[in-house]
């Protein structure tokens, strides 16, 4: 098998270990018994089959290499579904719990909720966006049974690729003939995570909603066990009976989904904001005394109303009409603060603290958490000790996250040969080097010598980006640490652009100001092309580094490519001992990273787009300097260089 990045996945596998597994997307057809079972006794959905999470470690043709909980096996790809899609699976799960209509699922444990909370806190609104995923992954793919034959004929398993908008023009007036009957249209969609749990479908493939032709649109389907029961005339029937050539009703109907949905996220409360539940005399006597109601003491309440706050419309200019003052982090978000104001307006912080939506100024609106302040609220008052509950913030807390930090702080704490960790008695926790304590060097001069290296490859690189990569897939970012100082300890904040005379940018292309990925918004003429550019890196204290960077219309293809080139003899010294002696764990851990952009056992260079390469060189230069600056050390047992017997160490 070819060797490949490991990646997180989760795997699909029968509800009980002693039943045989059938694929949660296949509708049982010429098999009476299955039927039965499928339809009477509603053993479908999540009934029938469940995930579990694993890891994808090499795929071949249709089978998929996987761990799962310590051990590999072979599988078919059919029955690997992707990780995101997974986790928007166990929250549909968590959402229809108890609920009539749905089907339920036994198997809905605190592990798979444990891994569904881990996963939402990687997102700032702690939820999972199912309509972005449906309109990047899914708008032009089908999720359908277990053989599907296209336009093209050519079959297809359990999903799709190749659906077609320009469809429409095939479209004729149908007529019933056989096994296919006439349809007026589609009128609804389902995405498979939201049809595996529900009793009018339950099975894993995209759903859609059909209303039928004359007569039988007029015909009440709602006690059938896939009738709709909101519309006459209506069923919902799963992609694979569908035929290929209405591929534009099935992007129509998407589309009008995604479009709905974005909608209804839009009217919804942002994340935080709650309506406050009704309080009995008692709580609201408690909350006149300016102590916090009972049991909900932990969150202030947004408004005296049961109206979720509406979110503000962000203002465009501060109130005096000036441009507001770019934000560090966010380069598309501004700011109305005057520092020379503070001291006109301290005394009315604790009399005069907005505890309204309408008492802020246009454009502006009460943080969420932790939300508005009741009427007698004094948590402004600074003359007063903080309560019990305004010292914790239950919102942020998370169980596994905070097990986690505390392990790792502990694990390092280990590590006394070269660190102490001090103020276990007055609380005033830090770690230090112990004096006159110095490590081997030799594994950090290795690291430093290969991240000088590499700096300079990625410059040479830069130097010529073909206009072509710009448009592909791979996005194109300035990996600013190859122009950084070596006491820049962090990322920059802004990147900003101008050509290397300093004039400003072509109007086709575009610098994202947070990021530093290049983009074009058009093809440019012959004579516009090559274009230097020169950018600053900038942070809180102001530009911190320049970098030159240059647009070629060369297109490069394989090993021409200047990155292709690049690669060979960074690799080649990375797994030189020689020339290269690293720290044999390090040597270890990073061996992953280059073996995605060289092949050790070929002995050359793996064909990658310059937006991918970029991204793992980036990485590599990252660890490397963490190698090098932090005298990291791995288990070494493990770690050996190609071709070298695998020796354990004492």
């Amino acid at each position: 098998m070819a060797a490949q990045q490991s990646t997180a996945c989760w795997v699909w596998c029968p509800v009980e270990s002693s039943q045989d597994f059938k694929h949660p997307a296949d509708v049982p057809i010429g098999d009476e018994v299955a039927a039965k079972a499928a339809f009477l006794e509603l053993m479908r959905g999540p009934r029938l089959a469940r995930i579990s999470p694993a890891t994808m470690l090499q795929t071949k043709g249709n089978l998929a290499l996987i761990a799962e909980k310590g051990a590999t096996r072979e599988v078919p790809k059919s029955m690997v579904l992707p990780w995101y899609e997974g986790l928007l699976l166990l929250e549909e799960l968590e959402q229809v719990q108890g609920q009539a209509g749905h089907l339920q699922a036994s198997w809905w444990d605190e592990e798979l909720r444990a891994v569904l909370e881990k996963e939402r806190t990687k997102f700032r609104t702690r939820r999972l966006n199912g309509t972005s995923y449906t309109e990047q992954r899914l708008l032009t793919m089908a999720v359908t049974g277990t053989k599907f034959v296209d336009g093209d004929d050519r079959e297809w398993n359990y999903r799709r690729e190749n659906i077609k908008a320009d469809d429409k023009l095939n479209l004729v007036d149908g007529e019933d003939d056989g096994a296919f009957f006439k349809m007026r249209e589609i009128i609804g969609y389902l995405p498979p995570w939201e049809a595996f749990h529900d009793e009018k479908c339950g099975f894993y493939q995209d759903f859609y909603q059909i209303r039928w032709e004359h007569p039988f649109s007029e015909v009440d389907y709602a006690a059938v066990e896939n009738g709709a029961t909101d519309e006459k005339g209506a069923t919902w029937e799963p992609d694979e009976c569908l035929p290929a050539h209405m591929d534009f009703l099935r992007m129509a109907a998407k589309k009008k989904w995604i479009t709905t949905r974005r909608q209804k996220e839009a009217q919804a409360p942002p994340p935080g904001i709650r309506r406050r539940p009704t309080q009995s005399p008692q709580a609201l006597g408690a909350a006149a005394n300016g102590s916090p109601p009972p049991g909900a003491a932990a969150v202030k309440r947004e408004r005296p109303d049961d109206v979720p706050v509406p979110m503000g419309r962000q203002a465009k200019r501060r109130r005096d009409g000036t441009a507001l003052e770019r934000d560090l982090l966010m380069s598309r978000a501004g700011h109305d603060f005057k520092p020379e104001e503070v001291e006109k307006t301290l005394g009315q912080i604790r009399s005069g603290w907005p505890k309204k939506a309408e008492e802020y100024p246009p454009g502006f609106h009460v943080a969420s958490p932790p939300g508005f302040c009741w009427e007698a609220c004094d948590c402004m008052d600074d003359q007063r000790p903080q309560k019990s509950f305004e010292t914790k913030k239950p919102w942020l807390e998370e169980q596994l996250r905070s097990a986690d930090a505390f392990a790792a702080i502990s694990a390092f704490s280990d590590q006394t040969r070269f660190v102490r960790r001090r103020g276990m008695v007055s609380k005033m926790c830090y770690f230090e080097s112990p004096g006159g304590k110095f490590h081997d060097q030799t594994g950090a001069k290795a690291a430093a010598d290969l991240m000088v290296m590499i700096e300079r490859a990625l410059q040479a690189v830069l130097g010529q980006i073909p206009f072509g990569s710009l448009s592909e897939a791979d996005a194109v970012c300035i990996p600013a640490r190859a122009f950084l100082s070596d006491d820049s300890d962090y990322e920059p904040l802004l990147f900003s652009a101008t050509t290397a005379s300093g004039a400003p940018m072509p109007s086709w292309l575009r610098v994202n100001a947070d990021t530093g990925q290049i983009s074009a918004s058009r093809p440019p003429v012959a004579a516009e092309l090559p274009v230097q550019l020169r950018f600053d890196l900038g942070a809180a204290e102001g530009p911190v580094a320049k970098a030159n960077v240059g647009i070629v219309a060369q297109n490069f293809t394989g090993s021409a490519a200047p990155w292709f080139i690049a690669t060979t003899p960074l690799a080649q010294k990375y797994n030189d001992s020689t020339r290269c002696p690293l720290e044999r764990g390090v040597w270890s851990g990073l061996y992953e990273h280059f073996s995605e952009i060289y092949d050790f056992t070929r002995r050359t260079s793996k064909e990658k787009t310059l937006g991918a390469w970029l991204e793992v060189v980036a990485r590599i230069l990252r660890l490397l300097r963490t190698a090098s600056g932090a005298g990291l050390a791995l288990d070494p047992y493990s770690a050996r260089r190609v071709g070298e017997p695998r020796t354990p160490t004492m």
